[in-house]
């Protein structure tokens, strides 16, 4: 027979004992040790479960605790626990082994080979580091079928869905997560091309953790099965699904765009996009493109580069325009603020204005969309940065775009489906509009060549010393990927246009002189 301390409610002997079968039907508390013994792997803890012997008369088969077992009387919960150790695993380890984790309080009613079964334990808890293949585990056959490793996270989840066979409490997994957070490191992966003094930044934010810096062609499906963390896109939204550790992915843009799909993202993993990251640079290369298209920047450029030195003509002054921001978002309110510091009158657009406070002091008034139609037609400068939805669908229609003065300059930053293209592809077939920014290569191509391709045309004719130029575009958007041509054209690279000012050379050179921006896609 086996005979255990009858205890009170913190595990203290209160001098009575009972005999285990008595204990369990009368409900009498007593005493048990539960010892989960981890390893860590590759960065990632590893919890020991044991499976128990199908000839257990209770949960049979079942994957239970590492080791774990009732305290016979007079005996204390560490002794007994390295008792259980040796017997069940063969393990044989000192006190100062064990990690003290909690105590925990179990009740239980119910009947049991038909008999009433009253459970009534009080267990402390221990986390026992040690690290050894399940083969070299020496195990009490009466009791353990095998033992294997889980993933401590892994487990966590199986443990919760229920997903194996097992007679374990979530509650004392949970018990052992400061003892795990201490050991384990996350693993970080980080997709967009870094410095070495941005890698350091990295690595020191972050001590101890292991990192993989690899750009998004090279991810394998091992770093992204093994990612806690993603900062950065991915090459595919879908590779989402190959994460099973995930618990946050920091995008680097502020679109989220088929990341929130159903079911890509694991269970309670977190997405940011990175809104308020790009304020400060768009909003100055949004102020470059400003300046020279009014002051005709690049036309003297291509002058200059030919030897011919002579005026084009009346350029504009950017101080006192009317500049109209569409999506007050970070990166229009920079751009607005920064107008308005060269002495324009700055108004903004919102989808939702709630209060006054929306409105800035350096801000003429911030309107709702209901105000486009009103506003539009005093605007001197447009500048748009809405994202791509429903409800910014064509904001810019056909009969807005008519609205426009034939001198306004609209900047579009945002998502393209803002701008209704067809219309505006129809305004740009007029003699005077450009082309300047960021579509597809092979819709920039046939755009740029089926709309405006009279511009073409109507340029060799009137300025010769850019028949070269012009004959070199015209054949390079005859392709359906577009490539760098001269330096004039890139829309290859995934049919995106890479650099801006490169973008700017070829309406600029192929239009005629005091031709305005009328669109930055």
């Amino acid at each position: 027979m086996e005979y255990l301390d009858i205890v009170d409610e913190n595990g203290v002997p209160t001098g009575k004992i009972a005999e285990r079968t008595a204990a369990h039907e009368q409900g009498l508390r007593h005493r048990t040790s539960h010892v989960w013994i981890l390893r860590e792997r590759a960065g990632k803890v590893e919890v020991l479960l044991q499976k128990r012997s199908q000839n257990k008369d209770s949960f049979p088969g079942c994957y239970d605790i590492s080791s774990a077992g009732h305290i016979p009387a007079g005996v204390d919960f560490i002794p007994s626990a390295l008792r259980e150790l040796k017997e069940e695993l063969g393990c044989s380890v000192s006190e100062n082994e064990l990690i003290y984790c909690g105590q925990r309080r179990f009740s239980y009613d119910g009947v049991f080979h038909g008999k009433e079964f009253h459970d009534r334990q009080v267990s402390n808890v221990y986390a026992l580091w040690l690290d050894r293949r399940p083969e070299d585990f020496v195990l009490q056959k009466e009791e353990l079928e095998e033992v294997r490793w889980f993933e401590f996270e892994s487990c966590l989840r199986l443990v919760e869905k229920n997903e194996i066979p097992h007679c374990i409490y979530l509650e004392e997994l949970q018990m052992l997560l400061p003892e795990v957070r201490k050991r384990e490191r996350l693993c970080i992966l980080v997709t967009p091309p870094v410095t070495e003094e941005e890698k350091q930044q990295l690595l020191q934010a972050a001590p101890g953790q292991k990192f993989f810096f690899t750009e998004k062609p090279e991810v394998t499906e091992e770093q992204l099965r093994r990612a806690d963390i993603i900062l950065g896109n991915l090459q595919s939204p879908l590779q989402l699904k190959k994460c099973e550790n995930l618990k946050w992915i920091q995008l680097n843009n502020a679109g989220t765009e088929g990341y929130c799909e159903p079911g890509l993202l694991p269970e309670g993993a977190q997405l940011a996009n990175a809104t308020g990251a790009y304020g400060m640079a768009i909003s100055e290369h949004m102020i470059g493109c400003l300046f020279a298209l009014r002051k005709k920047l690049l036309l003297y450029w291509d002058n200059q580069k030919a030897h011919c030195w002579h005026s084009e003509g009346h350029v504009k002054v950017i101080e006192r325009s009317n500049v109209l921001v569409i999506g007050c978002g970070d990166i229009g309110m920079t751009f607005g603020r920064k107008m308005n510091a060269l002495g324009c009158r700055v108004s903004g657009i919102r989808r939702r204005v709630s209060k006054k406070s929306d409105c800035p002091e350096w801000m003429e008034g911030m309107y709702g969309m209901d105000s486009l139609e009103e506003l539009l037609p005093k605007a001197d400068i447009v500048a748009m940065s809405l994202p791509g939805n429903a409800s910014t669908y064509h904001v810019l229609s056909r009969e807005r775009i008519a609205l426009l003065s034939d001198n306004a300059v609209v900047l579009n930053v945002g998502r393209g489906t803002a701008i209704d293209t067809d219309a505006l592809a129809d305004a740009l077939a007029l003699p005077c509009p450009v082309v300047l920014g960021h579509i597809g290569g092979k819709g920039v191509a046939e755009i740029l060549h089926r709309h405006i391709g009279k511009g073409i045309d109507l340029h060799r004719r009137r300025k010769s010393r850019h028949d070269d130029r012009a004959e070199a575009v015209d054949q390079t958007l005859h392709h359906q990927d577009a490539k760098v041509h001269d330096g004039l054209l890139d829309a290859g690279h995934n049919g995106q246009i890479q650099d801006g000012s490169q973008i700017m050379l070829v309406p600029l050179a192929v239009f005629p002189p005091g031709a305005e921006l009328r669109e930055l896609l």
